[in-house]
């Protein structure tokens, strides 16, 4: 048991590495924003962006989904027309909606924003997902083809092709949120000119009525879930905007964006998990073996919380170029980046618990859970952000992704009944609470020095009071002495 639960640990650590440092670039735009553009143009990029996750998920209509599941490694010419059929549908349906909206750009102008250039703005923002699904096929062919190298290659490269034009036009050339948009266009039509051999191995010019239905028929009732799931993610930021204005968007999205770690260690995990369970379902001990690996989840991300939540106000405060690393007008929403961190966590218990319904082929609640979860932080931002703000978003995130996890557990204990620890489980979250609450205390009021000392000290008691007690027994400790010793040698290899 123990290697495999250092397998997950050093896969989770291999797949992540280059989520991480894609995501950690795309972050560190974050200081650049802050510090070049107005607070309504920062609002104004989280709402845009939020509105091009829906339509990404409408243009690719299922069939990026469809390639994957009806892609075979043995039947090159079936493999062809799969491609075709799949790049295709994508490509008509994108670029008749393109077409459609640039003719409608002036009165969704209009209603989206309230920027100088407004049109020429929203025409940008149009063509940002037309670009990003001429390249969706060709990355699930990479993703089947197993050339894992070139697939993470490629995404690396493009993330910092985007960034390095980010800084070109907003805080070298400085032509303000239109640079967000040309940057992001630029490096989607590098992408797409990445693909070209691809494309031009692949595209066969046969047209198969038979088979395009059948991946329909596969792909098409996938939408909904998809687009459940982004909803859930983001929704929160147009209902803002709505509600409120720019601003508090602005400083809604900057301060979700500092919860980052854990959503960083979330993504990284469930990269490795799906993999690890499903290659050791079978083995007599694995239901023990999952309970083992929830309890050593609910430890590692009660750490990161901790540190997250007691240093990054040390973070924002560096300087940085142009002035702080977040400018000063952000700080008064950093109370939520705790709370949209504890959204991650219960995404997180969520991975863990899908587990049961995909070793038993029950997918169909993972749409009621995802599904009914949209709505609730629907409503919930409706019924709260009124009363107050963006703080009524952040609840909203926690409270929705809590309640996708619970129905997911629920469903997944029906078919696939797993005996998690809850015992230590609730210990380690209780022991986590109180440490939060009593050191953030104790350093209130004391000058920096102090601060940071006092809130090691509680950060150091946590990581270590499972090790002397009873928490953990001999094996336990064993194990996760390992994972640390696994993690140093991890990084000593990068």
């Amino acid at each position: 048991m123990k290697s495999r639960i250092l397998n997950l640990a050093g896969d989770t650590l291999t797949y992540g590495f280059f989520i991480l440092i894609g995501r950690f670039l795309t972050f560190l735009l974050t200081p650049f924003y802050t510090n070049f553009l107005t607070i309504e143009e920062v609002g104004d990029i989280g709402n845009f962006f939020a509105l091009i996750a829906f339509v990404n998920v409408l243009y690719a209509i299922g069939m990026d989904t469809a390639f994957l599941r009806f892609y075979s490694k043995d039947n090159l010419e079936e493999t062809r027309k799969v491609f075709t059929l799949s790049y295709f549908s994508i490509l008509v349906l994108s670029l008749t909606s393109t077409l459609l909206l640039l003719f409608l750009s002036p009165i969704f102008a209009h209603y989206l924003t309230k920027l100088p250039e407004k049109e020429t703005i929203v025409q940008l923002a149009i063509l940002v997902p037309f670009t990003d699904c001429l390249m969706v096929i060709p990355y699930g062919y990479l993703r089947m083809t197993r050339q894992v190298a070139k697939f993470s290659i490629i995404r690396l490269s493009l993330i910092v092709i985007a960034v390095a034009l980010n800084i070109l036009f907003v805080v070298i050339l400085r032509i303000g949120i239109k640079g967000v948009f040309y940057a992001q266009l630029l490096a989607n039509v590098i992408g797409v000119l990445f693909f070209i051999p691809i494309l031009l191995r692949q595209l066969a010019f046969h047209f198969d009525g038979q088979l395009l239905k059948k991946m329909l028929e596969f792909g098409l009732p996938t939408v909904p879930a998809a687009f459940s799931g982004i909803i859930l993610q983001v929704v929160d930021r147009p209902i803002l905007k709505f509600l409120t204005d720019a601003n508090q968007v602005g400083i809604y999205m900057v301060n979700y964006r500092l919860a980052i770690p854990m959503m960083l260690f979330v993504a990284m995990y469930d990269y490795a998990w799906k993999p690890f369970y499903l290659s050791n379902f079978e083995s007599s001990d694995a239901k023990d073996l999952f309970s083992r690996i929830f309890t050593y989840f609910v430890y590692s991300v009660a750490t990161i919380f901790l540190v997250t939540s007691f240093y990054i106000e040390f973070l924002v405060q560096l300087p940085f170029f142009g002035g702080k690393f977040i400018e000063p007008s952000y700080w008064v929403g950093m109370d939520i980046i705790p709370i949209i961190m504890l959204g991650y966590v219960f995404n997180g218990f969520y991975v863990n618990f899908t587990a049961g319904i995909t070793i038993q082929k029950t997918t169909k609640y993972l749409p009621v859970a995802v599904g009914i979860s949209a709505l609730l932080k629907i409503i919930l931002n409706f019924v709260t952000i009124p009363y107050i703000g963006y703080y009524g978003s952040a609840w909203a995130t926690l409270l929705a992704y809590l309640s996708s996890a619970v129905i997911v557990y629920y469903f997944s204990q029906k078919v696939y009944p797993i005996r998690y620890n809850w015992g230590k489980v609730i210990l380690l979250a209780t022991i986590a609470t109180a440490i939060y609450f009593l050191f953030k205390f104790a350093s209130f009021g004391v000058d920096d020095l102090w601060k940071f000392i006092i809130r090691t000290v509680g950060i150091f008691a946590f990581v270590t009071i499972p090790f002397l007690t009873n928490i953990f027994n001999y094996n336990e400790r064993n194990v996760l002495k390992s994972l640390f010793k696994e993690f140093t040698i991890w990084k000593s290899k990068l």
